[in-house]
């Protein structure tokens, strides 16, 4: 589910060397986070977005798919 919607988001995006290894990890992130459902790399994959997401704009994420599952 979380590995689909950034595998989408991704594809519309253009991404540099840099960017696509992060890429790269927050899928592999995404996908282990969507087969187990740990916090631990839920919060991984958060930051990991993130850095993606200043990277390709030096601006705040547009797309966030964990921020209202790890509100409380």
């Amino acid at each position: 589910m979380i590995e689909q919607a950034l595998r989408e988001w991704l594809t519309e995006c253009q991404l540099t060397p840099e960017t696509s290894v992060l890429a790269m990890i927050a899928l592999k992130l995404a996908g282990e986070f969507d087969e187990k459902g740990n916090t631990s790399t839920a919060a991984e994959l958060r930051k990991t977005i993130l850095e993606v997401s200043r990277q390709l704009n030096g601006t705040a994420p547009e797309f966030d798919p964990l921020a209202s599952m790890l509100q409380r």
